[in-house]
């Protein structure tokens, strides 16, 4: 036997297809006898709904656009490009559990969700400024955004931990005695590029500490460089917010410096997590990856109901390490 469909649950239980539609959508002012009795044929068929049929009666095409950063100067090997490729496909997976596919859409082309039926729009490291996010809270399609703040009603915004990560990593510093932190980060360039630094700044005023803020590049002679310039402006800790956190750790090790003792150490740590606590790193993980499939219910229940507006917070650890006096 084929695929059940509705007609064959409205022939079974003797009824028109439009009075076996209203049972199994609890609709319509059928008798509840005759209700019960046509959903029990249709569980005892094997009747499954078809999700895109039941969506598109609704004006739905269940959809979800992927906004794709717009960030040219960084190539297929930068760890950020990575980390999207990484949220793609957990979208993916997570839509496929929903009945949902996914359209990737350049982060500068708001004509494309001017000319592509989307039921919301998913941008994993996304600006204020990004055309795609204009266009879609123009046209009223609900957005899904990672560290972003939406206007009211407008979609789901994920929180993705790195404040509070890089706020618990500086006060563990300070609790084991360094009087000195200085920030290792990335060039501005992201807006997660920025978080870390607004709350490293923001944490000197509180405590009265001059920020001493050196910024660097994936490269190996570029990140020795900025370590170095840390080590001559009398850090006697630093919070990293670099990804490459095993790679701070090794170009550490080749100095004169003996961590903990002389300088300890705090990593952000999103994609080497394993590296990292084998070298014994401590760390602050976050995990952007798990955005996709944490907020994919709210997604659907905010759809049912839109506009509406939902805050998914997503976990993050702090994990002890030997690079820091505990």
């Amino acid at each position: 036997m084929g695929e059940v469909t509705l007609k064959d649950v409205a022939l079974r239980a003797g009824v028109s297809t439009a009075a076996a539609s209203q049972a199994l959508n609890d609709r319509g002012s059928l008798r509840a006898d005759t209700r019960a009795r046509i959903k029990e044929i249709a569980a005892e068929l094997g009747y499954i709904p078809h999700a895109h049929a039941a969506a598109l009666r609704r004006g739905r095409t269940m959809s979800i656009g992927y906004v794709v950063p717009d960030r040219h100067e960084h190539d297929a090997e930068d760890r950020w490009a990575i980390g999207y490729a990484r949220q793609l496909t957990a979208l993916v997976r997570a839509s496929a559990e929903w009945g949902f596919t996914v359209t990737v859409i350049p982060a500068d082309r708001a004509d494309l969700v001017r000319s592509t039926r989307l039921d919301a729009v998913y941008a994993a490291d996304p600006r204020a400024s990004d055309p795609v996010l204009g266009e879609a809270l123009r046209l009223g399609i609900p957005v899904v955004a990672n560290d972003l703040a939406l206007p009211e009603a407008a979609g789901v915004e994920i929180r993705t931990g790195y404040e509070d990560a890089a706020r618990a990593g500086l006060e563990l510093l300070a609790r084991a005695g360094a009087a000195r932190v200085g920030l290792l980060t990335k060039h501005r360039g992201r807006p997660s590029d920025e978080v870390g630094e607004d709350v490293y700044r923001r944490w000197c005023a509180a405590t009265g500490r001059q920020p001493v803020v050196v910024r660097a590049g994936g490269d190996r002679d570029d990140l020795a460089d900025a370590l170095r310039a840390l080590a001559s402006a009398g850090v006697d800790a630093i919070y990293s917010y670099l990804e490459q956190g095993p790679e701070v750790y090794l170009q550490l090790e080749r100095t004169d410096l003996v961590i903990p003792r002389d300088l300890q150490l705090v990593a952000l740590c999103v994609h080497d997590c394993g590296l990292n606590e084998r070298l014994g790193v401590t760390r602050t993980c976050v995990h952007p990856e798990q955005a996709p499939a944490l907020m994919i219910e709210p997604l659907a229940a905010l759809l049912a109901a839109y506009p509406a507006h939902a805050v998914v917070s997503l976990p993050w650890e702090l994990q002890s390490g030997s690079t820091t006096r505990l």
